[in-house]
């Protein structure tokens, strides 16, 4: 298993309305770890079976993370991910992406809320 912990930074310098405008992802960081350097503090540090433990993503940040976080792992049969503020923010990058896929994923929920 692999997991994922990222944070998006945004801009808002989109318009979607007159009053209103679009948080366009300009940036994205995540760090990971996989069981085999789970308990290694130094993300720097690579790892053996996941390699390089911290990615940023600057072009095409939301495709870029999403392609990288589907590539072949045969080692990891399921990729857990986290972000800081998922549930009111930055989980919903990824949710319009993956319904534009049809992907079907899953979600843990609390009641209407995603956790």
């Amino acid at each position: 298993m692999l997991y994922v912990f990222y944070e998006f930074e945004t801009t808002q310098n989109t318009r979607f309305s007159y009053a209103a405008t679009l948080h366009v992802p300009y940036f994205v960081c995540q760090q990971q770890f996989c069981s085999s350097c789970e308990e290694v503090e130094d993300v720097q540090r690579h790892c053996l079976q996941c390699d390089k433990r911290k990615h940023t993503f600057w072009e095409d940040t939301l495709g870029s993370m999403i392609s990288y976080l589907c590539d072949h792992r045969p080692w990891a049969n399921k990729i857990v991910g986290k972000a800081h503020n998922a549930k009111a923010f930055d989980l919903h990058f990824i949710l319009n992406r993956a319904f534009l896929l049809k992907w079907q994923l899953e979600l843990i929920m609390n009641g209407l809320n995603i956790m």
